[in-house]
């Protein structure tokens, strides 16, 4: 039974998480029909990260998403217990969530609190520790093995007091392994595992598929904390204004939370994205998609400012990298608008201005992402969208490579008018750019 689920979509969601990770985590015995023991299959840990990745992103609540996480880990890897360290600004400390052990056994939830500055803590922050294995786990054993070591801690003591300390730190939470959890290179979190119950170690694919998943969960609650800051921000401020004041307060919340989480280049390209597609939706008036054309303008205004939200829950690595980004890379940079529209749903005033976020990356013959949707059934303000944000990607530099010029650019629009572009959307483009609206 599913518990503390608010609605049938959180239910829902749950059930397809908690499903995807049992299903390939679980090493269920398969026996012959003579009787004898099949050995065990071999667990797809790449499949696991990416059936549980796409269903992470729904959460809405941080701790349901953790609860589910130790639950699954406890039941089905076998471990005596297993509990997640959250980072907590307000305390300025690594607080202990949720905690879930075989038989009863667990620590209690807010119990532990380790300080930001705390040894086992530092330790995460410095990645390349010598404590550290090459995953970036620490392990009690390692540090047993490490204090065996005479010759390397004879003339390093204080690295021997950092080891006792953190050692404590493990013996105080009975934890055989911590696996840290960053999001943008900021460490967030950490997973917890006590021994297995079986007594054997942790081998490689699994501390691997702990990695992982603590990375990409990471992300999750990082998308479903920031869902839960905006919306705490709007109860905050909705009772000191008026009913027709709370669209601009919302956007503006989501605005500055998007802005403080992106590059100073990325602040420029919303700008000019921003005013691209108000200058294409000035060609437009009548359009026979449009029935109220200072509100379309009003929200499509909205739309361009968070076209690229979704980008928050893209590693800078991938989002700023110089070369080519590998087919791995591609993909996970590809979920951004849906990242986006999962960010803003939440906003029930935003409506329609979503759907700006969410198709802006259509194509109008269908080749484009994320549902491949074709022509008009790609929503008018992301088709706008499209052919402003690609303009200013031709036309300002990028990690990868330098800009085009003007005419350039403009004879590039023109060439993909009627494949990647609206043709009416690009006739308005270049009436716009005769106009000397887009310099």
């Amino acid at each position: 039974m599913v518990e503390n689920i608010n609605n049938e979509k959180d239910a829902y969601t749950w059930k397809v998480i908690h499903n995807d990770l049992v299903n390939h985590i679980q090493e269920r015995p398969h026996f012959t029909p003579s009787g004898r023991l099949k050995a065990k299959q071999k667990i797809d840990y790449r499949l696991v990260i990416e059936n549980a990745s796409r269903s992470m992103i729904r959460f809405k609540k941080p701790e349901r998403l953790i609860r589910m996480i130790v639950r699954v880990i406890t039941e089905q890897v076998g471990v005596d217990h297993a509990g997640v360290l959250l980072h907590n600004e307000k305390n300025k400390a690594y607080v202990l969530i949720d905690s879930k052990g075989v038989i009863g056994k667990k620590i209690p939830v807010g119990y532990i609190r380790i300080p930001e500055k705390n040894a086992l803590i530092a330790t995460f922050d410095e990645r390349r520790s010598l404590l550290l294995d090459e995953r970036g786990v620490l392990t009690y054993d390692n540090l047993k093995a490490i204090l065996k070591d005479k010759d390397l801690l004879k003339k390093n003591n204080e690295l021997k007091e950092r080891i006792n300390k953190i050692r404590k730190e493990m013996e105080l939470i009975s934890a055989n392994v911590c696996i840290p959890a960053y999001f943008k290179r900021k460490l967030l979190g950490i997973l917890v595992l006590g021994p297995k119950i079986s007594h054997r170690k942790f081998d490689r694919d699994e501390i691997g598929f702990f990695v992982t998943l603590a990375n990409d969960a990471a992300m999750a609650i990082t998308n479903a904390q920031l869902i839960e800051n905006l919306q705490e921000k709007i109860r905050e401020v909705e009772h000191l204004y008026e009913k027709e004041h709370r669209l601009f307060i919302h956007t503006s919340i989501a605005l500055a939370a998007a802005i403080d989480a992106r590059d100073p280049y990325t602040a420029g390209h919303t700008a000019r994205v921003t005013h691209y597609s108000l200058s294409i939706a000035d060609e437009l008036e009548g359009h026979k998609e449009i029935k109220q054309f200072n509100k379309f303008k009003e929200d499509l205004h909205i739309s361009a400012l968070l076209h690229d939200i979704g980008k928050i829950g893209i590693r800078d690595n991938i989002l700023n990298k110089k070369r080519d980004l590998t087919k791995k890379e591609r993909v996970i940079a590809m979920k951004h608008p849906e990242i986006g529209a999962a960010i803003l749903r939440p906003i029930r005033e935003l409506g329609n201005i979503i759907d700006g976020v969410k198709y802006h990356q259509e194509r109008y013959d269908g080749k484009g992402y994320p549902e491949g949707l074709k022509g008009s059934k790609i929503p008018l303000m992301a088709r706008i969208i499209s052919i402003a944000d690609t303009f200013d990607a031709m036309t300002t530099d990028r990690p990868y490579r330098k800009k085009r010029n003007i005419v350039e650019s403009i004879q590039e629009i023109k060439k993909n008018s009627g494949t990647q572009f609206d043709p009416k959307i690009t006739e308005a483009f270049l009436r716009a750019y005769k106009k000397g609206k887009l310099v």
